[in-house]
């Protein structure tokens, strides 16, 4: 992502973007009516699915022409007619702990030529140091907008630019509280030129330009942060009161545990200074060694040395392993990635100086906060809570050296379908049952555009993964089957992405209802439900700058699987409820990926080989 300087090209596309369309209700209708077969025992001629298909014919004859009506009413108005539901109904409106529930992680890969990437406050000098660029480039409006080459082959060759506008809402902003729905706050960067540290429990506010509104060095912001590390040693606040753990609460309770706290001038001040700052930098205690402890780290820490409701927190641990966690409410993950790429190359790229500061004069404040008996009690009980919700869940981090973009373009396949399908595989073999799987399709490409539901499991993914596990077909058909199954699924991500995805139509359609009217028997029948109930919820990020990216499981039993598809390796986070009610391991999971993986290497390499042979003869 370039940082070039050139004042107001950050949002020049905006105005040309598409609306979000409204997808014709027939083909919404067939694409849902499709997608269910595959989960129905006896499939299109299961009696259950005949029964539901009747329903869903009914709905287009009767309910879905009036409401089709007045969801292109509302588009006629808006350019984005998702945009005026999704952000409360997806996210403001939930009450389950954004960590680890709903915020995604990266951790940032530990590069052998960074000189100082043992040094935890070298490296958070450095990391702020390129954050508050990032982010001056963004309120400048500098920043070069993301526009995507059309992949080699594709009939439209015209590049593609994508919406910028989550990018407001990366810095100087944060989720508050509410009841029933928290809201999102702004504030204005040239005011609020400075970060919240958080160290050992201990809140505080450094500058990161001086009065002048020059940016402090990274010699001037490792001195202050060695003067703030020092006094959160001898300072016991932190430990004896992290507010900070308040934040991981489900987010009713922590509604009355912030209404309680705001009652102090003080502590409402803290808060608000917290909000406008520009991101949240946490010097951590530990020295994560392993990936899964790594990845822990980034997904939800301590819960004590966090501030849960900022969308861009960046942590440095003592042995300078480095990751970041984001608030998902207001923006998706590619922005941030771009975010932390940046950041990370410029890491392994650039020469610092920590030697001379510019400057003695102090740039930092400590935040004191009052406790009351009441919030004295709250924390406890959510430190409690805390651990006791992150210890109920499992991880294990897959990784597979060997296999990854370059070989996989040579199999002349999508990186991302073949990976989706090697997830369907291996679920398969664990559990001889294939269920609704969501993959994240973004619409950036539209106004305002967010994500649309890729429907993984289809019936040719049901078909190839049968054939697969049955010793009496030949690898030919095995093959075969798998490519059908990444054609398909391709076509139905290429729909989404183009906002011709049936998810986000039906959630638009049920929206329209009016007071009094009588929901439609296709949104209530169990399989709606059932159909929604994402047993494998998977997403891709890929980056070479990272070592970790995941998130939860979205349903009590099912994985959260965030994947990446670097050049030569694969990487699936695993998360799981360790309680599930299916039996279901991110151990086993991370078994059945590496079976699947051989197999799926060996018979297309196979196929490979034997091709480039007969090109020859």
């Amino acid at each position: 992502m370039s940082l070039r300087r050139q004042a107001g090209q950050l949002y020049k596309y905006q105005d040309s973007l598409p609306n979000l369309p409204v997808p014709e209700l027939s083909q919404t209708v067939e694409l849902y009516k499709r997608s269910l077969i595959p989960l129905y025992p006896e499939g299109e001629t299961d009696p259950n699915f005949l029964r539901y298909s009747k329903v869903i014919d009914d709905f287009f004859k009767t309910d879905g022409p009036k409401l089709q009506e007045r969801l292109q009413t509302l588009a006629k108005s808006e350019r984005n007619w998702l945009a005026k539901y999704w952000d409360n109904v997806a996210y403001l409106d939930y009450r389950d702990p954004v960590s680890p529930f709903v915020s995604y992680f990266f951790n940032h890969k530990d590069h052998r030529n960074i000189p100082f990437r043992g040094d935890q406050l070298k490296k958070a000098a450095a990391l702020t140091r390129e954050v508050v660029f990032f982010a001056q480039a963004v309120h400048e409006e500098s920043l070069a907008p993301e526009v995507i080459k059309p992949r080699v082959g594709a009939a439209n060759q015209t590049p593609t630019a994508f919406c910028m506008v989550s990018f407001r809402w990366m810095f100087n902003n944060g989720r508050v509280p509410g009841a029933p729905s928290d809201t999102n706050i702004q504030y204005d960067p040239s005011k609020n030129s400075y970060v919240t540290v958080i160290s050992h429990g201990n809140f505080y506010v450094l500058n990161h330009h001086d009065s002048q509104g020059n940016p402090l060095s990274e010699a001037d912001l490792y001195q202050q942060l060695t003067e703030i590390k020092k006094h959160s040693l001898v300072n016991k606040q932190g430990e004896i009161a992290p507010v900070g753990v308040l934040t991981s609460s489900n987010r009713d309770v922590w509604y009355n545990n912030y209404s309680e706290l705001i009652q102090s001038p003080l502590n409402k001040n803290n808060i608000e200074l917290i909000n406008a700052s520009t991101f949240v930098l946490a010097l951590d205690s530990d020295s994560p060694v392993t990936i899964e402890e790594k990845s822990r780290r980034s997904w939800h820490g301590n819960g004590a040395n966090r501030w849960f409701d900022k969308p861009v927190q960046m942590f440095v641990a003592e042995n300078g392993s480095s990751g970041f966690l984001g608030e998902h409410s207001k923006m998706d993950g590619t922005p941030t990635l771009g975010l932390n790429e940046y950041v990370n190359k410029k890491l392994k790229s650039e020469t610092y100086s920590f030697e001379t500061a510019s400057t003695s004069d102090k740039q930092w404040k400590f935040l004191n906060w009052d406790i009351t008996p009441a919030t004295q009690t709250a924390i406890k009980q959510e430190l409690a809570t805390f651990d006791q919700t992150v210890n109920s869940l499992d991880i294990r981090v897959w990784q597979y050296p060997g296999l990854g973009k370059s070989l996989i373009k040579k199999f002349k396949l999508s990186p991302d379908a073949f990976i989706q399908m090697l997830i369907q595989l291996a679920y398969y073999k664990m559990t001889g049952i294939s269920r609704p799987t969501y993959e994240s399709a973004s619409t950036r490409k539209f106004f305002r555009g967010r994500t649309e539901t890729c429907r993984s499991v289809s019936n040719e993914s049901l078909e190839y993964v049968k054939k697969w596990q049955d010793a009496n077909v030949s690898d030919a058909e095995k093959v075969a089957a798998f490519r059908n199954a990444v054609s398909s699924h391709l076509n139905y991500i290429t729909k989404a992405s183009n906002g011709q995805g049936c998810d986000r139509h039906l959630f638009g359609l049920k929206q329209q209802y009016q007071s009094g009217e009588t929901v439609h028997e296709l949104f209530t029948d169990p399989i709606c439900a059932y159909s929604q109930h994402w047993f494998l919820s998977t997403s891709q990020l890929s980056s070479e700058e990272f070592n970790g990216y995941g998130w939860s499981p979205v349903v009590p039993d099912g994985y959260g699987l965030a994947y990446m598809v670097n050049n030569e390796w694969l990487h699936v986070n695993v998360t799981v409820a360790k309680d599930n009610g299916l039996g279901l391991r991110a151990d086993v999971m991370h078994y059945y990926l590496t079976e699947a993986a051989n197999e799926i290497k060996e018979l297309l390499t196979n196929e490979l080989n034997q091709n480039q042979l007969k090109a020859k003869l």
